[in-house]
């Protein structure tokens, strides 16, 4: 089966909104009224971000290459996107318009991603895997 139209330019689309997300947080400003962590917290909390990003970005390449449990991670993924929503007033602007970006591609995926050619894509290889 062929690969859906799209498939590509969303992995890159989502590539893209994490290296900003990245960016963003890498060069955010200071904010005077925040005690500063505990050293051990920074390491801490590099090394979860880091590992998650890390997850995030195999997550991205197997939905690429048309696996389907990368195709329910992203669904499960657009649900949070969706729902983070909620925080849109206590970010800055750039933190809004990522944030927005987000849950417009996660509205996109709930609905795409769930179309019957899509869906079919990705579960093209389950039934003859099945017998080994």
């Amino acid at each position: 089966m062929d690969r859906p139209r799209g498939l590509l330019l969303t992995a890159w689309i989502m590539v893209a909104l994490k290296i900003v997300g990245c960016l963003r947080l890498f060069y955010a400003p200071h904010h005077a009224q925040l005690t500063h962590p505990p050293a051990h917290l920074h390491v801490v909390t590099t090394t979860f971000v880091s590992v998650v990003n890390i997850i995030v970005f195999v997550c991205i390449f197997y939905y690429a290459q048309g696996r389907n449990w990368a195709r329910i991670a992203i669904l499960l993924i657009s649900v949070l996107s969706v729902w983070s929503l909620v925080e849109f007033r206590h970010v800055d602007a750039m933190g809004q318009v990522i944030l927005l970006a987000w849950a417009l591609l996660g509205v996109f995926f709930l609905y795409w991603l769930n179309t019957g050619s899509v869906r079919a894509f990705f579960k093209r290889g389950t039934t003859s895997s099945q017998g080994l």
